[in-house]
């Protein structure tokens, strides 16, 4: 321990006498750890911490799969007929957002609701904190006027009332039977039909109503289920035995025949589409941290060097390789643990800006910190990294000449031939590390130039945002467009609006609700059913949003409820169905309407930008054929749309005192969501590639200036026998050209084989693009050249008689 205490000091003392080594390493160092930190705080927040529920790994998510719909949600009765005949459940539920509205003191809130069968709770392993849980006889629809409050619901807007359970409070107009209260931290599970994302805080649960079956309800697939696993039971005997119960039903002629189960474990559904863009995240703060142990190396090898005659003294004086090997390592781990405290705090800012820019849909988000297992990981890095960088130098050292060493220095030796060669491998080594970054770089730059360059085939230029849910009680039938009709009346009056429409959802958002349908005069085959998404919409809708008509017409007031019932498409609905003959004036079954005739062919919009193609897509006119649901208003104005955001709450009070506006915002804001997770990941690994070729560049202009000062005393000799400039220009140059050929090769190997993970995460560019290589081959070469080229210059300025005093 003496010893070591020793060392310390002394390593202290060398340290502090060069302080811009200390200073350059460390914050390489600190670069390299924080990255990785903060990178991994994300990786073990999402990926490794396990879901914040009772023995998660036993809850699972069910989904309905045919060979057009490989991730659908359930039906009502698709789930009982699961529900009641499998094994392998000790419980299992529906769900899905239905939220309310609570007016108090005046002041309409919306809040985030979820309608959910009895079992829900005990999937999760929930109990509530005050009063019961939901009840089998309440998912009947007379009967299912009950609800449970959350925490934070209780506290802000009943003040904590311990007596609330049994009150009767009016939620969306209608009298609910407060029957419960839920703990603290209770995270929804999720999902992506009709449900908020994990962890996103939920205000109110309250029955799914079930019964009595409404005509729909093998048909319609619209609801999350989720299940608990008994113990002992796999995934996969749960898919089996769901699938058995599937092909049951197949052979009762209940659904389609290539209709199968899909069982997954509900942290893979959670954060399954975030793994790839995390991982290809970490490996890329992997590499930079590979490259800044090179750059150190590098580093410490130059000065390792510089120590030669005191490394040769000491040897001689007694101290044993092994002994000195121990000091250099001293003074290694020194560094590293500079660079661990910089990269811990690097990491705290780094968590606190990845949390700030990260899409909103990122899984897990809210649980991300920097906890126990981040810091462990961290020291463990800084441990490593202190091996890497300072193992090669101390060993290249001590395996030199004393007395050549004692003699000559460091000039002339084989030692230093190979501190030389030692000092080319690893500059070629961060060439090839920060080529095979920039690769991957330059594909996700390639990915969200595509994207952006994406035809919308819309206009979201002045349009203005903004969502309503009417309450079904108030506003069913009739009631529903009456008063969007009377809203867009209103909001029409005010300045600088043109167009007021509503519609089911907007482009580019990811809506992908299906429905199959007949064809009029074609033979109907239920296994095979035609079939598109289906959206909601008012007259003026596709003119305010700026959606092209391609033929017939677009909804008018005369497509009143006593019309025939009309419908548009979208121009991939005409080429998949009507091909031949255009879809103008042809007639549909569906939903039980008959003769639903198609009155014009709009544009095509994708689903999202990143859609590989435009589903078919069929649009009701929704002031005729309205689904009482949530929709979303848009305004079409001659300005900023945003100077209308103060006017528009006051003109749906003016209807309505009791419903909320709310995701008030310009459609502007679409495509920018829409490109979050690629934007996201194009930046962090663009900076990360941005350090490591600057990390790179620094490394070859060291390499260039140590082998300079090697040769100072050959080039002196070779200027006196005539050499000219370029002929000395020519020779360092060509070394480091050498240099970063070989790791521009190396990388290029590299690089092929490890972009082809990332090919989930592009769009519009293979992970083998040959532009994309040459570009970031012949930038790494660049910027390589000029690194070498102010070495080479001092070079060519050598007086020849310093030069040969030198040696």
């Amino acid at each position: 321990m003496e010893t070591l205490w020793q060392d310390t000091k002394y390593g202290f003392r060398m340290l502090a006498k060069s302080p811009g080594f200390t200073a350059i390493a460390v914050l390489t160092l600190g670069l390299g750890i924080g990255a990785n930190t903060a990178i991994f705080s994300v990786v073990n927040s999402v990926l490794l911490r396990p879901l914040p529920y009772r023995e998660p790994e036993r809850i699972v998510r069910v989904f309905s799969v045919w060979t057009t719909q490989p991730h659908f949600p359930m039906a009502i009765a698709d789930f009982k007929d699961y529900q009641q005949q499998n094994q392998v459940f000790s419980s299992a539920a529906l769900y899905a957002e239905r939220d309310l509205d609570l007016t108090t003191n005046g002041r309409p809130e919306h809040l985030v609701g979820m309608g959910v069968t009895h079992e829900f709770f005990q999937v999760l392993g929930y109990q509530p904190a005050l009063g019961r849980d939901f009840q089998p006889s309440e998912e009947y629809d007379k009967s299912n006027r009950v609800a449970i409050l959350s925490d934070h619901l209780w506290r802000n807007r009943f003040a904590s009332d311990p007596h609330i359970v049994g009150k009767s409070v009016t939620f969306s107009g209608e009298p609910y039977t407060v029957v419960g209260v839920m703990p603290t931290g209770v995270l929804h599970p999720g999902g992506e039909f009709n449900s908020p994302k994990h962890g996103e805080e939920i205000d109110i649960w309250h029955p799914l109503a079930i019964y009595p079956p409404t005509g729909c309800d093998r048909g319609c697939h619209f609801l999350n289920m989720i299940a608990r696993l008994k113990p002992g039971v796999t995934v996969e005997q749960a898919g089996a035995n769901l699938n058995a119960i599937a092909a049951a039903l197949i052979k009762a002629n209940l659904i389609a025949k290539d209709g199968r189960i899909l069982v997954l474990p509900l942290k893979e559904e959670v954060v399954g589409q975030a793994r790839l863009m995390l991982l290809v995240l970490f490996g890329a703060v992997a590499f930079l941290l590979l490259i800044a142990c090179v750059n150190v190396a590098n580093l410490s090898l130059a000065r390792a060097t510089s120590r030669v005659r005191e490394i040769s003294l000491r040897s001689v004086l007694g101290a044993g390789r092994l002994r000195i090997v121990r000091q250099l390592l001293t003074e290694s781990f020194l560094v590293a643990a500079l660079g661990l405290i910089l990269g811990t705090i690097l990491a705290k800012w780094g968590v606190d800006a990845l949390i700030a820019i990260s899409p909103a849909k990122f899984p897990r988000l809210h649980a991300v910190q920097v906890d126990a297992r981040v810091l462990v990981f961290a020291a463990t890095v800084a441990f490593l990294t202190a091996l890497i960088f300072g193992l090669a130098p101390a060993l290249a050292i001590v395996r030199g000449n004393v007395n050549a060493l004692l003699r000559d220095g460091d000039r002339g030796t084989t030692a230093g031939s190979g501190r030389v060669a030692l000092r080319n491998w690893l500059a070629a080594t961060e060439i090839a590390l920060a080529l095979v970054l920039l690769a991957g770089a330059g594909l996700l730059m390639r990915t969200f130039v595509n994207l952006r360059n994406v035809s919308m085939g819309f206009q979201p230029e002045h349009v203005l945002t903004f969502e309503t849910n009417l309450p079904y009680n108030r506003y069913h039938g009739e009631a529903f467009p009456r008063f969007y009709q009377s809203l867009a009346a209103r909001v029409e009056s005010l300045p600088g609006v043109e167009l007021v429409a509503e519609s089911s959802d907007l482009p580019w958002t990811g809506a992908d609700e299906n429905t199959s349908f007949e064809i009029e005069g074609r033979p109907s085959d239920r296994d095979h059913e035609p079939e598109a998404r289906y959206h909601f919409a008012s007259p003026d809708y596709f003119r305010a949003v700026g959606v092209p008509l391609l033929h017939g017409r677009f909804f008018d007031l005369t497509d009143d409820p006593k019309a025939q019932k009309a419908i548009l498409v979208n121009a991939a609905f005409e080429r998949r169905y009507f091909p031949d003959e255009g879809a103008i004036g042809k007639r549909i079954d569906l939903w039980g309407a008959k003769g639903v005739t198609i009155v014009g062919v709009i544009g095509d919009v994708k689903d999202a930008p990143d859609s590989l193609s435009v589903k078919p897509a069929l649009y009701w006119d929704d002031w005729q054929s309205a689904l009482e649901s949530s929709r979303v208003v848009v305004v079409r104005s001659t300005g900023d749309p945003m100077i209308l955001a103060r006017a528009i709450p006051g003109e749906v009070q003016a209807l309505d005192k009791d419903l909320p506006v709310t995701e008030l915002k310009p459609m502007a804001e679409v495509g920018t969501h829409a490109l979050a997770t690629p934007r996201f990941t194009v930046l962090l690994v663009g900076t990360f590639a941005v350090l490591a070729l600057i990390l790179a560049a620094v490394g070859i202009f060291g390499v260039m200036a140590y082998s300079v000062t090697q040769r100072t005393h050959e080039i002196g000799v070779r200027v006196a026998l005539g050499a000219q400039r370029r002929d000395v220009l020519g020779l360092v140059v060509s070394q480091g050209a050498r240099v970063a050929a070989a790791g521009v090769v190396a990388g290029i190997v590299f690089a092929l084989l490890l972009t082809r993970a990332m090919t989930g995460l592009l769009y519009g560019v293979r992970s083998a693009d040959p532009w994309t290589f040459l570009a970031v081959a012949a930038v790494l070469v660049a910027v390589a050249l000029a690194a070498c080229y102010f070495p080479a210059l001092r070079a060519a300025r050598v007086d020849p008689l310093v030069a040969l005093r030198h040696g």
